[in-house]
This record gives structure tokens, C-alpha cells and sequence, in this order.
């Protein structure tokens, strides 16, 4: 069964002088519980085509289906509650909050969560970063970790809600190559063992070669 679908999604940008076709007539269907890579030159519209199936963007045409839900007419709130309840994101540069702990940057999606309280939010967020392997940084604030630190941080972020749906936007473009294994071995282990479905935009062929499937877009069309 299908739990994204995307069909006939067209994204326009208009601005007074100038028109950009940053997706074209893009038909995407993913299978519940695949992990599959999205590949294209810079430009090509792939994290644009991430943020639409994301709900952060609305396609200029065509329609969004998700775990067999049209996203189509739902009003600004109804998408927010809806990305909180299924999707969780992991982006290059983390999108940690400087300011807030580690453990505090975990259970923000929680704070969204009605009927969970502060005693259930501390014992999920304690729970997924045990998983990434961070339990002795619970207290540390963003500036003290590494670059892996901080991404594995991001990822228990984005599964502390336990969404169906991972996207992750070039989750190892800002890592070394030995951090990067660590980040697609966990990204791996959620797919496999939880069942989770993982759309990965990455620039690594090495990477997508590991994933069930490679999309490849260019020019805004799905090419590949």
C-alpha cells in the first residue's frame, strides 16, 4: 500500500517579472515502509519536492496523499497537526535550538501533543536518544556536541512523536564520512526494525545506492 502519493504536483514560483516551473507534472508513489533516495543537480527541485510532501509547501496543482489521506483541502492548522502526528524531518544543518538542551530539543514536537504530559514528554525523549546512543548528553546544550552528535540529536527529534513518515533533507552533507555511516546505519535500523518510511534527498550516490529505490529528478522532472 501506497502511503505517499503524489499526484500531477506542479510548483510555480511567480514573482513580478519572472516565472519559475521548479516541479513539473511529478507522479510519485512510495510504498509504506520503503526508504528510497531522491538524486538531481542543485536546483533540480528536490528539496522543494520534499517540503510538498512534508505539508511545509503547497503545490501550485495536483494533489498530496498521505497514509491515505487527500492533504488538499485542510486548513494551515489541520496540516500542522497532521505533520506533527505523522512526519518527522531531519535537515542538513540540524535546526537544533542553541539555546535549549538536548533532551529540551527532543521534546518540542511533544509540546504540540495534547494529553502528554511533562513526566511522559522527559521518558520519550530519554527513550529515543538512548536509541541514537546519546543518553550521556542529555543536558548538553548544541555548541558542545559534534556535527554527528547534533544530526543524531535531530533524528531522535524527528522520531520522538513516532511518525510513519521520516524525511530527511541531505542528512549527511554536513558530516565527515565516518559520521555520515553513523547517521544512514540509524536511518537504516528505523527502516528496517521499525517499519519506518524514509524519503532521503542526498547528493551521495554511495548512500542512495543503499536505499530500496533512487528517484532522480532534473529540471523539475522526475527523470529516473
Amino acid at each position: 500500500m501506497n502511503i505517499i502519493k503524489l499526484t500531477a504536483i506542479n510548483k510555480v514560483y511567480r514573482t513580478d517579472e519572472i516565472e519559475t516551473q521548479a516541479l513539473e507534472n511529478v507522479n510519485l508513489d512510495v510504498e509504506r515502509g520503503a526508504f528510497i533516495s531522491i538524486m538531481g543537480p542543485s536546483g533540480c527541485g528536490k528539496s522543494t519536492l520534499l517540503n510538498i510532501i512534508g505539508l511545509l509547501d503547497a503545490p501550485t496543482s495536483g494533489t498530496v496523499w498521505l497514509d491515505g489521506t487527500d492533504t488538499s483541502g485542510m486548513t494551515d492548522r489541520q496540516l500542522a497537526s497532521f505533520r506533527n502526528l505523522k512526519l518527522g524531518f531531519v535537515f542538513q544543518s540540524f535546526h537544533l535550538i542553541n539555546s535549549l538542551s538536548v533532551q529540551d530539543n527532543v521534546e518540542l514536537p511533544l509540546l504540540y501533543r495534547r494529553g502528554v504530559s511533562a513526566s511522559q514528554r522527559r521518558k520519550l525523549a530519554q527513550d529515543v536518544l538512548a536509541r541514537v546512543g546519546l543518553t550521556h548528553r542529555l543536558r548538553h546544550m548544541p555548541s558542545q556536541l559534534s556535527g554527528g552528535q547534533c544530526q543524531r540529536v535531530a533524528i531522535a527529534r524527528a522520531i520522538v512523536g513516532n511518525p510513519e513518515i521520516i524525511l530527511a533533507d541531505e542528512p549527511t552533507g554536513n558530516l565527515d564520512s565516518r559520521m555520515g555511516t553513523e547517521v544512514m546505519d540509524i536511518l537504516h535500523k528505523l527502516n528496517r526494525e521499525d517499519g519506518r518510511t524514509i524519503v532521503m534527498v542526498t547528493h551521495n550516490e554511495d548512500q542512495a545506492r543503499q536505499t530500496d529505490r533512487i528517484v532522480r529528478f532534473f529540471d523539475g522532472r522526475q527523470v529516473g
